[in-house]
């Protein structure tokens, strides 16, 4: 084997045709992705190459590498390693591949069936392809020269399928993934509605999320939230310190205002979140001309406000409970007595994953070029070591900021604070922007200001693991799913419409509410409210979506588990169907059945057979 073109028998191989499973199997969250996956023996990987490729392409953390390849190169840690890559794209996916079926040596491999967790296929099958690729690449016997070559075009197709996950995504937020992970890891049924919405649990308990926005969070509240003028108003109604603004209609009244408020300033959207237009601590005429033009690109209403000296926090309150603080810095970069700001911002850059690109670093654009100039520097200029270089006005992660917990350090008075800010919108989860020059001394013995209250708050777990986990507890009550019973028509010919209307009938006597997916449509109770027409799998799905129903039940063949999997992520009870007419042995039915057994086992609490009669 020579550097370029190994033998086929000498590389990791995909199965020609994976299948996408839409709903739930093997135990895990659909869609399922199924396929094979031929492992060659006697190869050598040189782990160390693997990891710089996993590092810089793939966008993983060293520490998460270094923990998933702990092992070596295994099945185990391939199957590891492809939803970590997922999770560094932002996908929901927590859940490891599993092995479906004994492996199989053959012709110099192991054959391995695996089950998948997927949230977009396409992508998933992109990052698959891009893994195997890189571990192909990884041989012991390929030069790192080749190697480097060689990977280009895989790194060209993860780029481009990573981008088109990232814009499809990008309208939802980045909260939709965060707490899809939560409800994956506290096992909790999930339906992604479009746009981003989604119905967490199922039943009467089941709540309906947009970001963090909640079933609880009202629409008067969000508007209100969303104007940084009419907070700012309501807020100093209730005596809570806030800067004092002007609405400006152009560039002239900006700089009007701003010598009437006086300098520093900042200009900034009244109506954009995340940060968009805002641009703080403005010393001159020309700095808040060119500001106001950048806002008013942005948005036709610009507020000009004055600028509250200090550090900036944001305090996170869920139903009168600080939940998080955090500290935020602006981007910059920290001196080494030896290299220039412009090598610094460079090593900065090429320091970070290659999956976050470089708006989640600083750059040196006009921005960082008027601060620099402010201090009498350039980018060519040698910060002495352990000299921090500010290059942002805001601290915005998304430009390179940095954050630090600070919730041990939080005054009683300043919690308190974000706690009333947030019941004067009346909002059930905010975020609250607090500037001010010491988060431990309270707000009432120093100059602070509440610069922006968040309606929709991008949390994060950094500092706060739980945080997503406790949301979802207080607003899923238990039981946080309904139950589901699926009755498997194993031959094929069994009554299945008698057969689930007696076991709804079983469960509204132990009084369940209870809708039953029959041949002449989906019936709650004895009432029947959906005629005919969508798939049995299609209607069993869409009955978690049901506020009035406590349970389900639903007839399906094994046929149409292997194909479309399960409709729930749990089911209480599996009834196997026999049929009333008499069959010769059958084995291919007889192996249908127990594969489809096989995928429903690690979803089922209890499973029967039983004939019709």
């Amino acid at each position: 084997m020579n550097d370029t073109d190994a033998s086929p028998d000498h590389r990791l191989r995909l199965g020609e045709r994976w299948v996408i499973v839409r709903g739930h199997a093997h135990g895990l969250r659909g869609p399922v992705m199924v396929g094979t996956l031929a492992w060659p023996a006697n190869v050598r990987w040189d782990t160390e190459a693997l990891a710089n490729l996993l590092r810089h392409t793939g966008g993983l953390q060293p520490e998460d590498v270094e923990q998933l390849l702990a092992n070596g190169l295994d099945l185990a840690a391939f199957l590891a390693l492809l939803p970590a890559l997922e999770r560094a794209a932002s996908s929901p996916v927590t859940h490891n591949g599993v092995q479906i079926a004994p492996a199989v040596a053959q012709a110099g491999a192991t054959h391995h069936s695996l089950a998948l967790q997927s949230f977009l296929p396409r992508f998933t099958q992109a990052v698959l392809e891009w893994l195997v690729t890189a571990i192909n690449l990884c041989q012991a016997t390929v030069s790192a020269p080749h190697r480097d070559e060689m990977a280009k075009p895989a790194q060209a197709r993860l780029h481009e399928a990573r981008s088109g996950f990232q814009n499809k995504m990008k309208s939802w937020g980045i909260n939709w993934a965060r707490i899809a992970r939560a409800c994956d890891e506290m096992d909790l049924p999930l339906q992604l509605l479009p746009r981003g919405y989604m119905n967490v649990g199922s039943g009467p308990n089941a709540r309906l999320f947009k970001s963090t926005l909640t079933e609880t969070s009202l629409a008067l509240s969000a508007a209100l939230a969303r104007s940084k003028s009419l907070t700012a108003s309501v807020l100093a109604l209730h005596g809570l310190p806030v800067p004092v603004h002007k609405m400006v209609a152009n560039a002239q009244e900006a700089v009007d205002a701003a010598h009437a408020l006086g300098y520093p300033v900042v200009v900034k959207p009244d109506d954009q979140d995340g940060g968009m237009g805002v641009y703080a601590g403005l010393e001159t005429d020309e700095q808040v001309r060119q500001c106001y033009a950048q806002a008013a690109s942005i948005s036709p209403k610009v507020l000009v406000e004055t600028h509250i000296q200090g550090q900036d926090f944001r305090i996170t309150v869920d139903n009168g409970k600080v939940v998080k603080a955090i500290g935020r810095t602006p981007g910059g970069v920290m001196g080494d007595g030896q290299q220039t700001i412009e090598e610094l911002i460079e090593s900065l850059a090429a320091a970070k994953p290659a999956l976050r690109g470089n708006n989640t670093t600083v750059q040196l654009d006009d921005e960082a070029r008027e601060l620099l100039a402010g201090r009498g520097m350039t980018a060519s200029s040698v910060p002495a070591a352990g000299e921090f270089i500010v290059l942002r006005r805001r601290a915005n992660m998304s430009t390179g900021g940095t954050s630090r917990d600070v919730i041990g350090e939080l005054h009683p008075d300043n919690a308190r604070l974000s706690i009333r800010a947030a019941q004067a919108l009346r909002l059930d989860l905010a975020g609250i922007d607090l500037i001010i020059p010491d988060v431990s001394v309270s707000w009432m013995d120093c100059k602070a200001a509440i610069c922006e209250v968040n309606s929709q708050p991008q949390i994060s777990t950094e500092f706060a693991p739980t945080v997503y986990h406790d949301l979802l507890a207080r607003m899923v009550p238990e039981p946080r799913r309904m139950r589901a019973v699926l009755l498997l028509n194993a031959s094929g010919d069994a009554n299945c419409d008698a057969s689930v209307i007696g076991k709804a009938s079983q469960l509204m006597e132990s009084g369940e509410r209870v809708i039953s997916v029959r041949g002449n449509g989906t019936w709650l109770g004895h009432e029947r409210f959906a005629p005919p027409g969508r798939t049995p799998f299609a209607a069993a799905m869409a009955a978690e979506l049901e506020p009035e129903a406590t349970a389900v039940v639903v007839a399906l063949t094994p046929h149409e588990v292997l194909v479309q999997g399960l409709p729930w992520l749990h089911i209480d009870q599996v009834f196997v169907l026999q049929g009333t007419k008499p069959h010769d042995h059958d084995s291919s039915q007889a192996q249908a059945l127990q594969r489809c057994l096989d995928m429903i086992a690690p979803h089922a609490v209890s499973m029967e057979h039983r004939a019709v009669q």
